[in-house]
């Protein structure tokens, strides 16, 4: 018998079977992986936090539009920037066909683009910000209702529940009638568009601005005329003598609107056969206390509250010695006194036919700088009254 082969019979056997366990041990001993750490519990959100928790973004739409993009067709500042070039461009071309014969109304066109669109402007911001600031407050108002309703079972909890104070509930009322307020007058006023007085306001603003003028605001109590005069003669420049004085006045005096009925009536007396022709019959009728009716037009004149015209402003030409310009739409201006030029007392008025509810009225034309002085102290004044009533409300 031949020697046997090496690894063959039951030894083989058995070494093969312990290297396969020796296999499988191996196997088993290899170090699991890692586990990853598992993340810390989010802390809960405040009731605050979960109550005004914004919404989810809505998804964007497959248009493609961008941010400027309004919502249910409405114009947004992007859309009306563009708009407001595309209408500056087709201004253009229409002033290079109105050609030099058409710089008036060229000049019209312009000032009265730029004010559209100062306005437009200035209504989308102001609609932002309005919308900003009731969008707050009635976050705050809901949010405080929210704890009111839940204020006996926080309580119970822990007691962080607080119902609103009797200042807070009349704020909060308040905040919401104005709210509504605004929000009626507005509507309205959309619904009723551009009135005669609006109309008429923008065009005389756009004769008045190349000269470098505009309005200064009169009250509408009849003596508007008068008033107009009296601002006039305050702002005369310096080293420009003023009126002469009348007899039985002050030279120091000045010269208010009392006054200035009185020198009126002055001298449409002493020069009555020059006035009464020019004086209604109609108004003569109406201001005839006796026999005389003229004397009695003059005496409500100067006593009175009734307003003046042409009539008396021609009066106060010759009287005061001054130049008088009134500016008016649709007219040209009219002078008086014009031989009164080289004084340089020049008195500029203008005349509207649609202001207020009372329909004809004058007021002061001054420099565009006065006008935007004017109008910067003014809003000063709004913020600080403003401001004074916050702190009244928050003192309650």
């Amino acid at each position: 018998m031949g020697p046997r082969k090496g690894g063959g019979g039951r030894a083989g056997f058995i070494k093969a079977a312990r290297a396969k366990q020796e296999d499988t041990e191996e196997e088993v001993q290899q170090p699991e992986p890692p586990k990853a750490p598992e993340p810390a519990p989010a802390p809960a959100p405040s009731k605050a936090a979960a109550f005004l928790k914004d919404p989810e973004p809505a998804a964007a739409s497959d248009s493609g539009d961008s941010d400027e993009d309004g919502e249910g067709g409405v114009e947004t500042r992007g859309k009306m920037l563009q708009r407001h070039k595309r209408e500056q461009k087709a201004l253009k071309d229409k002033v290079k066909k109105l050609g030099k014969k058409g710089k008036e109304e060229a000049a019209r066109l312009e000032a009265e683009m730029a004010a559209r669109h100062t306005a437009e402007l200035a209504s989308i911001a102001g609609a932002k910000e309005r919308t900003a600031a009731e969008a707050v407050a009635v976050a705050d108002s809901l949010y405080a209702v929210h704890l009111a309703e839940g204020g006996e079972e926080g309580g119970q909890e822990g007691g962080h529940g607080k119902k609103p104070s009797k200042g807070q509930k009349r704020r909060e009322q308040r905040q919401r009638e104005e709210a509504e307020r605004e929000a009626r007058i507005a509507a309205e006023l959309e619904a009723l568009g551009d009135t005669d007085r609006v109309i008429e306001e923008r065009e005389l603003k756009a004769v008045l601005r190349p000269l470098g003028l505009g309005i200064r605001p009169i009250p509408p109590d009849g003596h508007c005329l008068y008033r107009s005069l009296e601002d006039q003669l305050q702002r005369l420049p310096e080293g420009v003598a003023p009126p002469p004085a009348d007899a039985g006045e002050d030279e120091e005096d000045e010269l208010n609107f009392l006054l200035l009925r009185q020198r009126a009536a002055a001298y449409m007396r002493a020069h009555a056969d020059h006035f009464k022709p020019f004086v209604l019959e109609e108004d003569l009728a109406a201001s005839a206390g006796g026999d005389d009716a003229f004397e009695a037009y003059c005496s409500e004149l100067e006593g009175t509250a009734a307003w003046g015209g042409q009539v008396e402003l021609q009066a106060l030409a010759q009287a005061l010695q001054s130049h008088i310009q009134v500016f008016s739409v649709g007219l040209p201006v009219l002078e008086l006194g014009e031989e009164f030029k080289g004084t340089g007392r020049t008195l500029r008025l203008c005349y509207l036919r649609h202001a207020y509810g009372l329909g004809e009225h004058y007021e002061s034309v001054v420099p565009s700088l006065v006008v935007a002085a004017d109008e910067e102290e003014e809003e000063e004044e709004a913020a600080e009254e403003a401001a004074a009533a916050a702190a009244e409300a928050g003192a309650e």
